[in-house]
């Protein structure tokens, strides 16, 4: 792999900017020589690109760093401005290794900035390097150098790691807070969504939370939590049925508390945050469940980060945890609901939001309490996503959803051949 990418490395790299960064960031990070120069094509207009392409060079060329970055606007379906906008910026730069990344940009631009690297390279008699990202395989493809010959590609899934920061800066985004790493009451959780996998857990569960937290901590209207002055005064009796004593068992372990009495709500854990453990209780107990799944996993499936609690400062996010392997984004959302028209939304939004944030690369799973997974994620996939880049976990997943992550991540990883071992 390192040899391939070395061989076809340019000093002059042309990418065009399309809706989305995340491909030019690749082929920005891994095809342009050390002290070489990146051109940006870029559509004009308010509907353009310009913004993508003055975010991408900003993380692209921090500072002083190399490599050199500058931009180019063309009009995105006119076949002149493009050519002449790609002649231009060859001409200013005199490279003689040039190359074109063109996974980005239009159709359009595609193929009249091929045409016009192609032309021009003939012409100083220079054989330039044709590429494209392939979202599905995670692979970089190179065009043929000759006619003899065939493409070439190599898996550089794993070979740029971007952190989450990079993701959201690309986007011009930023972090409200650094999320959580670490989940809370990993046991607990664990134990718990071993219990809401059964009937009879799953039941009580609910029933426990409806008559027991919600009466106690709910407001009159039922409309958020009590204030953190009344909820210090409450006390909640844990569950006593046989299919919950695991969990409350576990719950006074995890908490430092003894095995008997009620207890109350303000704990080290969460801040001494009585609305920070209600909603842990309500349902926030399935995103750290899944999050220490991922933590777990992380060694082995090369998940360099996994987060929860994302906050962006300028947008609503709509992802409850995720993953980055390499610089592909596993985003995961979690409810324990089980109306189906609450999920599909939950879902849809999540859908929207990572492929936004990860581009084609993205994909997304829902964690749920659904009797019908299955059902939903036919529904989901026939109406949004074809290619199946959306995958739903129910109840029937909840009791070893290790291994149910583990096998959906190693089947999404492209043509990792490690991935698929």
């Amino acid at each position: 792999m390192t040899a391939l990418l070395e061989e076809r490395k340019t000093e002059h790299l042309v990418l065009l900017v399309g809706g989305n960064p995340l491909p030019n960031a690749v082929a920005g990070k891994l095809l342009v020589e050390p002290g070489g120069t990146i051109t940006l094509i870029h559509s004009a207009g308010p509907a353009g690109t310009a913004d993508v392409a003055q975010r991408l060079r900003e993380w692209l060329h921090p500072g002083n760093a190399a490599p050199s970055v500058g931009l180019k606007e063309v009009q995105e379906s006119n076949p002149t401005s493009i050519s002449r906008g790609v002649r231009e910026c060859l001409e200013t730069v005199k490279a003689q290794r040039v190359g074109l990344n063109y996974t980005g940009g239009t159709k359009a631009m595609s193929v009249h900035a091929y045409r016009t690297l192609e032309q021009w390279a003939k012409e100083k008699d220079i054989r330039p390097v044709f590429s494209y990202l392939d979202a599905r395989t995670l692979e970089m493809v190179f065009d043929p150098v000759n006619a003899s010959s065939g493409e070439q590609k190599v898996y550089v899934g794993r070979a740029l790691e971007l952190k989450l920061t990079d993701l959201l800066a690309l986007h011009g985004w930023t972090l409200q807070h650094e999320p959580t790493r670490t989940a809370l009451l990993p046991i607990t959780a664990c134990a718990l969504a071993k219990a809401c996998a059964t009937d009879d857990g799953f039941r009580d569960w609910k029933r426990w939370i409806e008559d027991e937290l919600h009466a106690k901590c709910r407001r009159s209207d039922r409309d958020g939590w009590k204030s953190k002055t009344q909820l210090q005064s409450v006390r909640l009796t844990l569950p006593e049925s046989e299919s919950l004593r695991k969990v409350a068992q576990l719950m006074r372990s995890e908490l430092e508390l003894p095995q008997e009495g009620d207890i109350g709500l303000s704990h080290p854990t969460f801040r001494n945050e009585p609305k920070d453990f209600c909603s842990w209780l309500h349902g926030k107990w399935l995103e750290h469940h899944v999050l220490d799944v991922l933590n777990g996993l992380a060694t082995s499936l090369y998940l360099h980060e996994r987060a929860q609690n994302i906050v962006p400062k300028e947008v609503e996010f709509d992802v409850d945890v995720v993953a980055i392997r390499g610089y592909q984004l596993f985003a995961f959302s979690c409810s324990t609901d089980t109306k189906k028209s609450l999920l599909k939304l939950k879902l849809f939004e999540a859908y929207v939001r990572a492929r936004q944030l990860g581009g084609d690369e993205a994909r997304v799973a829902l964690v749920c309490c659904s009797d019908d997974p299955d059902g939903l994620e036919h529904e989901m996939r026939r109406d949004v996503d074809p290619e199946g880049r959306i995958r739903v976990f129910g109840r029937k997943h909840l009791a070893n959803l290790t291994e149910h992550l583990r096998e959906w991540i190693r089947t999404q990883s492209g043509a990792d051949p490690e991935g698929k071992e």
